[in-house]
């Protein structure tokens, strides 16, 4: 048995709102058990939902639509679900007077156009809305494909009758609840290509199913499985998960919700270390994010001047920056702010016309990593990037992994 939802209103297509009943749709029939197989967006236009509807027939168990059962005009849903499913649509007095009930509630009296909304297809099972005016109801397709279940667009309606009335309706025509659960490893500093060059053929099942989803400088593996229950469904992905962490090793930072922050916070405080941050390129944003993740105090120095001629002023006479190339110059500014308790970390640049940038860093008595960034740009993309990019070569330093795969 599978899903699919029908988002109903032009206001969507126009983007001038955001499509949170989706998301909450998805997850709900997620939690279940029940697959999800489509999602599709039509605007107010009898032919184009009647058709929508038609086709979400043809090849999902259940079809369920969001919006378009007001009083207005536009509202035509209750008569595009009457003609894809083969109905008349009439009139039902006892809904009639369940709207007028709930205006009276309201200290109000019901408006003629209000009527509209006691018409639904002939034979649909009517589903009470206590927190709204719209009534709901559950056609069946006359020509025994599909169900449609047609709820409100008002978000709080819509997860109250999802949530008190459709998903026990759902979970008793699946025959009990299945449990779905979904595990994420989280990767950075390799690129969601490399990823799937390295697992693609683990992505071919069915049960359970892998996934990417890419994110600057970061590629998250999602990991899901159907079982009866969760121990079952455990038992699906743990050898699953041997296999992806085998194969992409230390490019797995972490699981679930985990920041690459939150584990170089934690790889410093096991190692009693703290991190010297040079940053010309994000404006101080690795350490906003080391303290954001907690780790504020294994900071052991802030430094974003706005120019790399402003970042090397304060080295020693000495040094003769000038003779350095690039990459030496970062190493030398990271090696600036380390010591023995502490990691020096530089982003440093942009150099040239290029734009070139360079990330460094220099653990405990030599220098472990020096190496091109990406060419630097104003934009949030590259400076996520490059945030992400920082925070990996300490980890991968910390770890004693020196070597950073291609992006």
């Amino acid at each position: 048995m599978h899903a699919e939802i029908v988002m109903i209103g032009t206001e969507l297509l126009l983007g001038e709102i955001v499509d949170t009943n989706a998301s909450l749709l998805a997850k709900m029939l997620r939690e279940i058990g029940l697959d999800l197989y489509y999602k599709t967006t039509v605007g107010d236009n009898e032919q184009r939902i009647t058709d929508v509807l038609s086709l979400a027939l043809g090849r999902s168990d259940v079809v369920i639509t969001s919006g378009g059962l007001g009083p207005t005009v536009d509202d035509i849903t209750r008569q595009a679900v009457a003609n894809a499913t083969g109905r008349k649509l009439v009139y039902s007095t006892d809904l009639e007077a369940q709207i007028a009930e709930r205006f009276r509630s309201f200290g109000r009296t019901m408006a003629d156009n209000n009527k509209r909304q006691a018409y639904i297809p002939e034979g649909a099972l009517p589903l009470i809305n206590p927190v709204g005016t719209a009534p709901c109801f559950l056609s069946e397709d006359t020509q025994g494909r599909g169900v449609i279940i047609s709820l409100p667009g008002v978000p709080r309606e819509l997860e109250y009758m999802m949530k008190n009335v459709v998903v026990p309706v759902l979970v008793e025509r699946m025959g009990g609840v299945k449990v779905m659960k979904v595990r994420i490893l989280r990767t950075c500093a390799v690129g969601e290509s490399n990823v799937d060059r390295a697992i693609g053929d683990l992505m071919t099942g069915t049960n359970p199913t892998v996934g990417l989803a890419a994110h600057s400088g970061q590629t998250d593996v999602r990991i899901a499985a159907k079982a009866d229950t969760e121990a079952e469904a455990d038992a699906l992905i743990a050898p699953l998960e041997a296999q992806l962490r085998e194969r992409l090793g230390v490019a797995i930072y972490g699981v679930g919700k985990e920041t690459v922050a939150e584990v170089v916070g934690h790889l410093l405080a096991q190692r009693g270390l703290k991190l010297g941050i040079i940053d010309t390129l994000t404006g101080g944003q690795i350490a906003r994010e080391l303290a954001e993740a907690g780790f504020g105090d294994k900071i052991a120095v802030d430094s974003h001047p706005a120019t790399v001629a402003e970042a090397v002023a304060p080295l020693p006479s000495s040094t003769n920056s000038a003779q350095l190339d690039n990459a030496n110059l970062a190493a030398v500014m990271a090696q600036s702010v380390a010591s023995d308790g502490t990691v020096g970390l530089a982003v440093l640049g942009p150099f040239g016309d290029e734009k070139l940038t360079y990330i460094a860093v220099h653990g405990p008595g030599a220098v472990r990593l020096s190496e091109q960034g990406r060419n630097f740009h104003n934009t949030d993309h590259i400076r996520r990037w490059l945030v992400i990019q920082g925070f990996d070569r300490v980890r991968r330093v910390l770890l004693g992994q020196l070597t950073s795969p291609a992006d």
